[in-house]
């Protein structure tokens, strides 16, 4: 113990020793030989983990491993101290500070070596640079496939919907003359054959209008600054022999300017508005509002229709999910599924409150 307290107060001393030049006999050239490659060494293990150092600070967030890099930047910067001392040491003999540098040196190696004993086996693991870039260069043709594929697959569904549908309207307009023309002479069983065919058909047609409408909607798409007052009375266009069948109400407050695609949210608010009059049991009354919540337009669309339940929120946004039969209800159950994607592709998301009963809300927000 006298040994420790000795050796730490006389850290400095230099007393008890001469300097290295008068340790053997060293001629210039010896001597400078080992001075200069000790110093040259110094300074490569400096500038290591200053390079290390800057780089860990530059890919902070990123970085892995990032314990073994700022230890093997500490072994390194000790290694190197090790040799400046041992250069100094010529003039100047600190053999205790030389052998503490030594012995920190010495933990902070076996450290180091725990480090990369830890993560050398994830390190390996990890793809290198040729592996990445091969990566890279397949997932690119896959998407560049993938690209050409929907392109395909919208110019099919264009093209399978008119043909699909064009058959459709005859057999419908082909059935009702039939009926017609042969009112006085169908028994009522053939009659309602006929309408059986004709309303058949009129599904048929809104399920391919659907299907093509969805097929169609792209993973990106412009937006730019829209009156909302413009897709809404688009929508109430469309809707016009509807709203006058059914003597439904429309009121509309006042309309804000958004970021969005006038066509687009012409079609969500006119599944919206739709979906308020035909899930209705009495005359329809919808309401139209917005306002600005923390820098963001919310508009709701609220019906006094038959409602759901909680349990049904979610439900309701899945395609093909209907919550009433076809008999009670016409539909494909895609109408909601597309207008919330529509609301997604502006960055927006669509929420619904409902008491059964009473009715239902749709509240969108969308970017100002």
């Amino acid at each position: 113990m006298n040994g420790v307290i000795d050796f730490f107060k006389n850290l400095f001393s230099t007393s008890e020793w001469p300097a290295r030049w008068h340790c053997g006999n060293w001629t210039d050239f010896h001597g400078w030989l080992y001075i200069i490659s000790d110093l040259m060494i110094w300074l490569a293990y400096f500038l290591i983990p200053v390079i290390i150092i800057r780089y860990f600070l530059k890919k902070k967030t990123s970085i892995r491993f990032q314990a073994a890099y700022l230890w093997f930047a500490a072994f390194i910067l000790l290694c190197g101290a090790t040799h400046f001392l041992d250069a100094m040491m010529f003039w100047i003999p600190m053999y205790r500070v030389n052998a503490l540098v030594r012995f920190f040196t010495g933990i902070t190696s076996l450290l180091t070596v725990y480090y990369l004993i830890k993560v050398l086996p994830q390190a390996f693991s990890q793809k290198t640079v040729i592996e990445l870039e091969n990566e890279i260069t397949l997932r690119k043709e896959a998407e560049k496939q993938l690209a050409e594929a929907n392109r395909n697959l919208e110019a099919f569904a264009s093209i399978a919907s008119h043909d699909l549908q064009e058959p459709l309207r005859k057999i419908s307009a082909f059935t009702s003359l039939l009926n017609d023309r042969n009112n006085d002479k169908f028994d009522e069983p053939s009659k309602r054959y006929g309408e059986k065919i004709i309303a058949t058909s009129a599904r048929m047609q809104l399920l391919i209008r659907d299907i093509l409408t969805m097929s169609s909607l792209k993973t990106e798409i412009e937006l730019v600054p829209t009156d909302l007052n413009k897709p809404i009375q688009k929508a109430l266009e469309d809707l016009e022999l509807t709203i006058k069948e059914k003597n439904a109400i429309i009121h509309i407050g006042p309309m804000p300017v958004v970021m969005g695609n006038e066509h687009y949210l012409s079609q969500v608010f006119y599944n919206l508005i739709g979906n308020g009059i035909k899930f209705n049991q009495q005359q329809a009354e919808i309401h139209i509002n917005a306002d600005v919540v923390d820098g963001y337009t919310w508009v709701h669309v609220a019906d006094n229709g038959i409602g759901m339940k909680e349990e049904n929120y979610e439900k309701i946004f899945e395609s093909f999910q209907r919550l009433h039969g076809k008999g009670e209800y016409p539909g494909t159950g895609l109408g909601l599924s597309i207008t919330k994607k529509i609301v997604e592709l502006h960055g927006g998301i669509i929420k619904v409150a409902s008491i059964e009963g009473e009715g239902t809300m749709f509240s969108m927000r969308f970017k100002n």
